[in-house]
């Protein structure tokens, strides 16, 4: 029997879909009811699944931003009046002690929608499908489940005293210390940024790196002419005084006379 692929309304068609065959969404869920009015409007479908915790399933025939925010928005009544749900509707053996889950059912989500998913802290899980129709022109959806990622840990940045930690040899850490203080003392700002690295601002331009070594430290400098010194390696005062002039001092007079 041949299939077609065919878009199909909210209301009118999708819903009464997943009513009579809830399972399409996930094995062991039963509707409960439909359209069950709420202070936010009237609730897609509530159903429970087979551990009899509630489940509330919000229908879109198309992509929106605003389908988390409503489904939420019936998360809340329906957690806020689980009990009375789980007494009005005994047959069904609601668990009023179990946190509700929240289910999304759509062809497809904006990814704003995927993103914000990330940080609700509910049990939600998107369901993605595509209509069906035979040549008997009946209806039918392939659901699955879409993974929207776990939430993005803050990137820490390590504290300049917590990067110079990392050197062995104590004359190079306080070179480098007093590297820091004298560029400092000249107007020049210093940011740390990520792993060991450092960087470094001179009116609004950032023009070199830096980095602790166990036994020594590199920098990487801009020149005049827009092109990134190969990384040098700084092992002792002169080794610094001599790059800083050929370098450093170079482009911070470049800058002074642009």
């Amino acid at each position: 029997m041949k299939l077609k692929k065919i878009n199909i309304r909210e209301r009118e068609e999708l819903e009464p879909i997943v009513i009579s065959d809830p399972e399409l969404i996930e094995n062991g869920l039963k509707v409960i009811t439909h359209q069950l009015m709420t202070d936010s409007g009237p609730l897609d479908i509530l159903a429970v699944d087979a551990d009899n915790t509630l489940v509330i399933i919000e229908l879109k025939a198309e992509a929106v931003e605003s389908h988390i925010d409503q489904g939420l928005r019936y998360y809340d009544w329906c957690y806020q009046n689980i009990s009375w749900i789980a007494n009005a509707y005994k047959p069904f053996k609601v668990n009023p002690e179990s946190k509700p889950r929240l289910i999304l059912v759509s062809p497809a989500y904006t990814e704003n929608v995927k993103r914000i998913a990330k940080y609700i802290d509910v049990d939600l899980q998107l369901y993605e499908y595509i209509a069906l129709e035979n040549e008997k022109n009946e209806r039918s959806l392939v659901c699955k489940s879409i993974d929207f990622g776990q939430q993005t840990e803050p990137l820490i940045i390590p504290t300049i005293e917590r990067k110079l930690e990392y050197f062995k040899d104590e004359k190079v850490k306080k070179l480098f210390e007093n590297v820091l203080e004298n560029l400092k003392n000249r107007g020049i700002e210093i940011k740390p940024i990520k792993d060991l690295w450092i960087s470094f601002w001179y009116k609004n331009k950032r023009f070199m790196y830096m980095s602790p070594k166990q036994n020594f430290f590199t920098i990487e400098v801009l020149t005049p002419e827009n092109t990134w010194v190969p990384r040098i390696r700084i092992r002792n005062e002169n080794e610094w005084e001599d790059n800083y002039k050929l370098f450093i001092q170079k482009y911070i007079d470049f800058l002074d006379n642009k």
